[in-house]
């Protein structure tokens, strides 16, 4: 553009100059033809500089496309090297390692326990001292793959060195340094047939997978023996299962007959548009308790609130409870709601119908899965004397004859790490007889206010 300016002044300023000097001797044709020809000349300019402009811009085009494709063949090369490089890193690796899934978790905890009565010989009470403490929990879990349809599944995990218990996983900052304690929570096999999907089978010491509350089992109980779980998978909003366990107390060598656990679960899931209501009845038949190693005496976990006879060293009672628990999810909003309900009777002969039923109602709101997730739960617990196994269920509960409050929140801080807190408020339901000849055990089982604080680091 700035050419043709120039180009036009200079051809101005020249017909100018030469229309003054030379007017006079050029005839108008000749100087119509003179015009017709500077116009071809700037009209031939003009095409070559949009011919150049067309180049430039082809050029410019020319050059990306070739960027382009350089980078292209860049990141393929790079591509290349890389999937080379985890080849021989795999080739290096043990073929093993790629069957193997190890994860775990470590817990902090500060408990509280105030507001502590004692019951004394005489019917009254005395107050105990408040009691402050720290506890850490570490777990490892290692997973591995046999095959598509076995499994196999390992938990180490701290405990009490004195007493190892069933129902804790806790050590305690105590023992002057002293190291803490690693036992095998978990060791079990998994089968999953193709053949039968929804089929589960499983043997050794495994994860409590039948349909539960705290008012039956301690979330740390791991029991041993063997399970079967079969649900069918042929209807899409309604699918019944079936759950039957065969597990191992206590084994005697040629004596008597060992002490054992049977358990027959029923029940079926059920989604009802945006509700998930899951119904279960249980069975459970404890037998041959007075051969159990622990259990039988009542000095094992302050008897767990049970009754026990003169000599302390048995229960005077069988327990075969029969269950009936509810779980009905769905959502408030965007919050995952879910309602729990647990009832629980003991229909062993002679056991007294004021100790024989258990009951548990509450409710959860939230899930805590990645950072800012957050939940709620809520249970009132009512447990008779005789109505479960007391040192089987929540031991921070207290186990049987309770009652009682439990309100816990969690908060996950970061996607691995959760605070959560929980407060018990809890008191027998019957008076314990000051006649009972476990008195000493349950005369420090009255009310209790209960405080815990945990931050939870997974990995």
């Amino acid at each position: 553009m700035r050419k043709n300016k120039l180009l036009g002044i200079a051809l101005t300023v020249l017909f100018l100059f030469w229309s003054q000097s030379a007017f006079a001797a050029i005839s108008n044709e000749a100087l119509l033809k003179k015009l017709n020809e500077l116009g071809d000349i700037i009209n031939k300019q003009q095409q070559q500089i949009e011919q150049l402009r067309q180049a430039l811009k082809n050029q410019r085009k020319s050059i990306d496309t070739v960027r382009e494709s350089q980078d292209e063949k860049i990141k393929t090369a790079v591509k290349a090297e890389t999937k080379e490089a985890e080849k021989t890193w795999r080739e290096w690796i043990p073929k093993w390692t790629e069957r193997i899934k190890i994860s775990g978790d470590l817990r902090l905890r500060y408990e509280e326990i105030w507001n502590r009565e004692q019951l004394q010989a005489d019917g009254s009470f005395q107050d105990v001292t408040s009691r402050d403490r720290y506890r850490i929990r570490a777990r490892i879990f290692i997973d591995g793959k046999i095959s598509d349809e076995i499994s196999t599944h390992f938990m180490i995990c701290t405990n009490q060195d004195g007493n190892q218990e069933a129902t804790t996983t806790n050590q305690s900052f105590d023992n002057d340094f002293n190291d803490k304690g690693i036992y095998l929570h978990r060791a079990y096999g998994t089968y999953k047939p193709k053949w039968l999907t929804g089929l589960e089978v499983t043997a050794g010491k495994f994860k409590n997978t039948f349909m539960h509350t705290d008012i039956m089992w301690d979330p740390d109980v791991n029991p041993e023996g063997i399970y079967e779980r079969y649900q069918y998978q042929g209807w899409k909003n309604f699918k019944p299962f079936i759950h039957l366990g065969q597990m191992e107390l206590n084994e005697i060598n040629g004596e008597s007959d060992d002490a054992d656990l049977y358990i027959n679960q029923l029940g079926f899931d059920w989604k009802i548009g945006p509700v998930k209501w899951t119904l279960a009845g249980s069975y459970y038949k404890w037998s041959n308790l007075q051969n159990t190693q622990f259990l039988k005496n009542a000095a094992y976990k302050g008897g767990g609130g049970n009754s026990y006879n003169a000599g302390l060293t048995d229960y005077l009672y069988d327990y075969h409870l029969w269950e009936g628990i509810s779980f009905v999810t769905f959502k408030i909003g965007p919050v995952p709601t879910k309602l729990i309900f647990d009832y629980i009777v003991n229909t062993a002969d002679h056991v007294p119908g004021d100790q024989d039923t258990a009951y548990f109602a509450g409710f959860k709101l939230g899930k805590e899965k990645k950072k800012g997730d957050w939940s709620l739960l809520y249970k009132y617990a009512r447990i008779e004397r005789d109505a479960v196994i007391g040192s089987m269920n929540d031991q921070d509960f207290y186990g049987a004859n309770r009652k009682g409050h439990k309100a816990a929140f969690r908060y996950m801080l970061l996607d691995r790490l959760r605070l959560g807190v929980a407060y018990f408020y809890t008191d027998p339901v019957d008076q314990w007889p000051l006649t009972d000849p476990n008195f000493n055990n349950d005369r420090n089982r009255e009310h209790e206010d209960r405080f815990q604080t945990d931050f939870v680091f997974k990995f």
